[in-house]
């Protein structure tokens, strides 16, 4: 890709610092200027660089005028540390995408999608008032706003009203908090707009054209259900395994946050590493390639790929603040770069909850439902647990669900299935209970998942 001074873009940077300080930059710029943070707030809340040298952390933090640069006419934010520079822009409704080294704007246009989100629609979820002033629920509610647990927005919805609502420093109702692999659960669900559509067989092989070249390519027996049980097999390294397999100084899984790749591009051309459906693995490349489907068929339809997640999803919900980040080629990251309010988020948790029902309209078919909800077969057996708070995955969620090996770790019916992301992000649904709970909080939680077990427990003894 050349610039407008025929510049080439070189690719992805390989070393282990740079790597850190961009993901820093992106995360930093996302959460102050999607989500409002004051920049050092923002700073404190996701400060990566704290994480590769503590010392250069807490300079950061406290000498961040120094670092950071904000340019109000270019919409950047420039981040300078140790002698290493880097420019983030602000793309309005598109959020913030990390610019490739030496240039200064993206390889796509980004002018339909500068609008900002709307605020939310006047009419919104009905409130349950007498459960908001229930006071033994107000205390389970407590438990998850615990200083150290860094809560920034706690929701709960039950049967189709809000029994709980409260926000943390820096939130309210309108605020889009980072919610990072979450986005991997609307990914999800655009495919199963798609399956409802009749644009798309889950069983079939994936369209994609690469993998078709030639007869002796085994990528071709790779299905959209491998894809969305994170079960492809593709040769994608992650951050747990040891450094000599990354091949670049850092992990594959992690590349997309790290430099100004085509994500897709990049996932679609990985080797297969094992047969579909036999090693389950926790990696992005399973999920871009889904965005890489839906992407390519709104093309093929003679529509803004940009745009799919508004048309088959957003819309019909009625979502308004979630902002779907791209990466410098215009492919939407569903990875981990999303910011959203929790009660929009609820709207998909609704969804869910519902067996792919809105409003009298059939958005996904109850059994695609069914199939995020069911454990993956190759992670019965092989599944590479995350924590102790994911170890089984379904189709596009995290299970609740007993194994041979581990109990369900959350405090909650074997029947619920989880949104997650980083930091503890969190959207529970809890078909048993008819439930939907959202869970928010900066990504400087101390083990978040922990305080937001205790406050399921706190919450299932008050409810019964």
């Amino acid at each position: 890709m050349e610039s407008r001074s025929g510049a080439a873009y070189r690719g992805p940077a390989v070393h282990r610092f740079h790597y850190t300080a961009n993901t820093a930059l992106v995360d930093t710029g996302n959460i102050h200027l999607v989500s409002g943070l004051p920049l050092a707030d923002a700073i404190r809340s996701t400060n990566r660089i704290g994480d590769f040298d503590a010392e250069l952390g807490r300079l950061v933090e406290t000498d961040w005028p120094s670092v950071y640069a904000w340019n109000a006419e270019q919409r950047t934010l420039r981040q300078t540390v140790r002698g290493y520079e880097r420019t983030l822009r602000h793309y309005g409704g598109l959020g913030c995408i990390l610019l490739p080294a030496g240039f200064d704007d993206v390889f796509f246009d980004t002018a339909p999608y500068l609008a900002p989100k709307p605020d939310h629609a006047p009419s919104d979820f009905d409130v349950d008032a007498g459960a908001m002033e229930d006071a033994a629920l107000s205390a389970a509610v407590d438990l998850a706003f615990a200083p150290e647990a860094q809560t920034a927005s706690l929701l709960v919805i039950r049967g189709g009203r809000v029994i709980a609502e409260r926000y943390g420093a820096g939130a309210d109702v309108d605020t889009m908090l980072a919610s990072w692999s979450m986005g991997k659960s609307i990914a999800a669900l655009v495919i199963g707009r798609m399956v409802q559509d009749g644009r798309l067989e889950m069983e079939a092989e994936a369209p994609i054209e690469e993998w078709r070249a030639t007869p002796e390519d085994s990528r071709r027996r790779i299905r959209p259900a491998d894809l969305a049980r994170m079960s492809s097999g593709l040769r994608f390294s992650g951050a747990r395994e040891p450094e000599h397999l990354w091949g670049r100084g850092v992990a594959d899984h992690q590349l997309v946050y790290a430099e100004a790749i085509d994500s897709y591009a990049f996932s679609i051309a990985q080797p297969a590493q094992h047969a579909p459906e036999t090693v389950g693995r926790y990696r992005n490349c399973d999920i871009a390639t889904l965005g890489a489907i839906a992407a390519r068929a709104e093309r093929a339809a003679g529509r803004d790929p940009l745009t799919v997640v508004e048309r088959l999803l957003f819309a019909p919900l009625g979502i308004r603040r979630i902002t779907l980040s791209a990466d410098a080629y215009g492919n939407i990251v569903y990875t981990g770069m999303n910011y959203g309010t929790a009660r929009d988020w609820a709207r998909l948790g609704q969804l869910c909850l519902a067996r792919g029902e809105w409003a009298g309209q059939r958005l996904v078919p109850a059994s695609y439902i069914d199939f995020m909800a069911t454990p993956a077969p190759a992670w019965l057996s092989y599944g590479e647990p995350l924590s102790e708070y994911h170890h089984l995955y379904g189709g596009g969620v995290w299970l609740n669900r007993a194994t041979q090996r581990v109990a369900p770790p959350w405090a909650l019916p074997e029947d619920s299935y989880n949104f997650a992301g980083a930091g503890g992000q969190r959207v529970f649904v809890v078909p048993s209970m008819d439930m939907v709970i959202v869970r928010h909080g900066h990504m400087r939680g101390v083990t978040p998942d922990a305080h937001t077990n205790r406050f399921l427990q706190a919450l299932m003894r008050v409810l019964g």
